[in-house]
């Protein structure tokens, strides 16, 4: 599959190109919402281009809003692809790449995980389609998740694979030579909550009298889990991400989870988004506020 012919909305990469460019690759429509959409949103607003991959359709997802539980199976790709193209309108991504494998759902043993779905999908394969949006977008920073996909997830183990193997295609000018190599400069994976952020957001509902709802989440965490390298503050577009979520409304009970803790006492304690560095040029060291912090643009 050639760029062209990956579904983009958006305007195409133009000439010249943006100073800075930050590419985010994700597993299903939400996550982009889910995992990052503050700091795209700022860096959006900041005058980047900032540009999606989305590896899967969401078909295997299941309905978490009861208010939406009339939506059947085969009903769910094409509202998950409205929900996406909600969010994506809400953060401001100036393309959205639609890799176009099907979900592969979530199974705790991966022996389990269907045959024809994007876990089983040959890696290079995948990657050499990504790589081609790395070769078409040049972004100097590539924004994944981790190696153990953040949570295991099948799709999103999958996704940290061919993406670290589509930036080392993307740069070899041996791989499709009929267009030209890019070297993307620097990778991250994103990370939700760090664990430093969850202590400060469970401990500042309980000093307000709060019922906490990280305070399970908090036993099934490790202490020694690596402290993130880059922590942007995204004070100012923590609603963004929030009206991104809410347009996945199959996928987000605003009476779960994600709406069960106070926003005024994140804004206070805890107004970031956190980022672990994989790869590239200097390795960084923690305390940095910029993806590109250092970089030679």
């Amino acid at each position: 599959m050639t760029p062209h012919q990956l579904r983009r909305h958006g305007a195409p990469p133009g000439e010249p190109l943006a100073r800075r460019r930050l590419l985010f690759v994700h597993a299903h429509p939400d996550d982009e919402a889910s995992k990052g959409a503050a700091t795209a949103a700022r860096y959006v607003d900041e005058g980047a281009r900032v540009t999606l991959v989305t590896c899967t359709g969401g078909e295997a997802g299941e309905i978490l809003n009861p208010a939406l539980a009339h939506v059947t199976s085969d009903e769910l790709p094409a509202v998950r692809a409205e929900e996406l193209r909600a969010s994506v309108d809400v953060i401001g991504f100036a393309a959205t790449y639609l890799l176009g494998y099907p979900d592969s759902g979530w199974y705790e043993d991966l022996a389990d995980v269907p045959a024809g779905t994007f876990w089983h999908v040959e890696l290079d394969e995948a990657a050499a389609r990504l790589a081609s949006v790395l070769r078409l977008e040049r972004p100097q920073v590539v924004v994944t998740y981790p190696e153990d996909g953040g949570y295991p997830h099948p799709d999103h183990i999958k996704v940290h694979a061919v993406t670290m193997r589509a930036v080392e295609l993307a740069a070899d000018p041996d791989h499709a030579p009929d267009t030209p190599p890019w070297a993307t400069m620097r990778v991250y994976a994103s990370t939700v909550y760090p664990l430093a952020k969850l202590v400060a957001l469970h401990d500042a509902h309980e000093a307000a009298g709060l019922p906490s709802p990280f305070a399970e989440w908090l036993k099934r965490r490790a202490d020694d889990e690596p402290a993130p390298n880059v922590v942007v503050q995204v004070g100012a577009w923590l609603a963004r991400r929030d009206a991104a979520l809410l347009a996945h409304a199959t996928q987000v009970d605003p009476a779960g989870p994600w709406f069960a803790h106070d926003r005024d006492i994140e804004l206070r304690v805890a107004p970031y988004e956190a980022f672990l560095f994989l790869q590239g040029q200097d390795a960084m060291a923690v305390g940095e506020h910029d993806l590109f912090a250092g970089l030679d643009l």
